[in-house]
């Protein structure tokens, strides 16, 4: 996120296992990018009148980076599909999937630049901000890059550790090292030896610029900022750093992506067509309005007319994930919701649990804004083993 995750400041939330396999609450910690989940969870919707006046979560109305996803190339030793799980030498491709939604329908988004930095395996620690110091030495030659770019415009990319950075494209691949599992040891709590490579995204709508640590905790600062053409560095609506963080296990596991075949609008499928996108009537109560604070305000989801999103999943969404013991469980599978337009009365669902198996009722209500337009709807399926899916419908507002 925010299988990317975003980082604070950007000191990273959630933080990773030190021991993949080791345990199921490693899942928790992988799958989520940065705080997406966990701010849907501890956020309230809109939908009570008793609610705090500020914009939920599932609102998208900055830039917002959804998911990087995964795709391990197959092999002839390895012919399974995987995304989260590599092997040894492996080639896997990431997509960034992200929305910028500051701004009004007149002024358009903004150009959203991305820029990637692989090269980073088994960090001291196993901690993604142990990659921290080779990124931050990797700064001063993407400025000597840049200003070779002057008089020769093929000037080869910078690297880490031999990976060629990655600039303008929402699409990185990187090649798993032969000796990704050379010295590493099997967890004491039991499972595979493994390793892992650690990929770095930005999204970035200004200019970016090394910047000194600030950081007052374990993690310190990510080394890079946004900033834009005055040099003003830009803020969390404007920059999203993050990381996404491949495994390799000795014992050849895979995780695939998990499936989601589309969304449903009132029950009817939508179409990915735009002459054929639903049309609904906008709802009369403002966005100043939705947010009013206290208990006798309006409840905009009994004023207005609601509107029932679900996304497509099938029955078995959830692969069986191995415990620390090799006990086989079924994977955790979750729905994140967003919209840039109108109003979600949730933004995640549970959809499949490892007790319990998968669970039918996954759909939220929407309501539609007040101004017309195109509403934008994104929902994002993950697994607690860092698999995604991504999927976008629009809907337009009369």
């Amino acid at each position: 996120m925010r299988s990317r995750r975003a980082m604070s400041g950007a000191g990273g939330a959630g933080g990773t296992a030190k021991h993949a396999g080791a345990g199921r609450g490693r899942g928790w910690r992988r799958a989520v990018l940065g705080t997406l989940a966990l701010g849907a969870l501890a956020a309230p919707a809109i939908s009570s009148g008793c609610v705090a006046g500020f914009d939920p979560p599932s609102l998208v109305n900055g830039l917002r980076v959804f998911a990087v996803v995964a795709d391990v190339a197959p092999t002839e030793d390895h012919p399974e599909a995987s995304s989260s799980y590599a092997t040894p030498g492996a080639q896997v491709t990431f997509r960034i999937h992200y929305q910028d939604g500051l701004g009004g329908p007149e002024e358009g988004s903004r150009p959203v630049s991305v820029y990637w930095f692989g090269g980073c395996e088994n960090p001291v620690g196993d901690d993604y901000y142990g990659c921290y110091p080779q990124l931050a030495a990797l700064a001063p030659e993407i400025a000597a890059w840049l200003k070779r770019l002057e008089t020769d415009p093929k000037a080869p990319l910078p690297e880490l550790n031999g990976v060629p950075i990655g600039i303008f494209s929402d699409t990185y691949t990187i090649t798993i090292s032969d000796t990704i599992l050379d010295g590493r040891e099997a967890p004491a709590t039991g499972g595979p030896r493994f390793g892992s490579a650690y990929v770095f995204f930005v999204a970035c709508t200004g200019q970016l610029r090394a910047v000194q640590d600030q950081g007052t905790g374990r993690a310190g600062t990510f080394p890079v900022g946004c900033f834009d053409a005055d040099g003003r560095r830009l803020g969390p609506d404007s920059f999203v750093p993050g990381y996404t963080q491949v495994y390799v296990f000795e014992d050849g596991r895979t995780n695939e992506n998990p499936e989601m075949q589309g969304l449903t609008f009132d029950g009817d499928e939508m179409s990915e067509d735009l002459a054929a996108i639903p049309t609904v009537e906008r709802c009369p109560i403002d966005r100043d309005e939705r947010r009013d604070t206290g208990c006798s305000a309006e409840d905009p989801f009994t004023a207005c007319t609601t509107h029932a999103i679900d996304a497509i999943i099938p029955p078995d969404v959830a692969e069986d994930d191995l415990d620390a013991k090799q006990k086989a469980l079924k994977e955790i599978v979750w729905v994140n919701y967003f919209a840039d337009m109108g109003d979600l009365d949730g933004g995640i669902k549970l959809v499949s649990d490892a007790a319990e198996g998968y669970l039918g009722d996954h759909a939220v209500t929407w309501i539609p804004p007040s101004e017309p337009g195109v509403a934008t709807i994104t929902a994002v399926l993950r697994d607690a083993r860092g698999g995604s899916s991504v999927v976008q419908r629009l809907v337009r507002v009369r």
